[in-house]
């Protein structure tokens, strides 16, 4: 499954950002290979992260918060 790279710990920050297509707070890059990550961010500490492969519906993996380097925490539902 794609989503088992994406795993706990993950420094998401490696990832490029792509401007072109987002916004404030809420921002797209380019996962591993062809996948695309969207991440919506908060005001304060919080970025939630989706997978998203082809044209399949937008898979939840986690969230990554500003003070711990924005390292990956997966989680199987939301929890913001």
């Amino acid at each position: 499954m794609v989503k088992d790279k994406y795993i706990n710990g993950l420094e998401m920050e490696q990832f490029t950002h792509l401007p072109e297509i987002s916004h404030y707070n809420s921002n797209y890059y380019k996962g591993f290979e062809k996948d695309l990550l969207y991440g919506k961010s908060d005001d304060d500490n919080t970025t939630e992260w989706w997978l998203i492969v082809g044209s399949s519906e937008p898979k939840y993996i986690g969230e990554s918060y500003y003070n711990e380097n924005e390292l990956l925490h997966v989680f199987d539902k939301q929890q913001t």
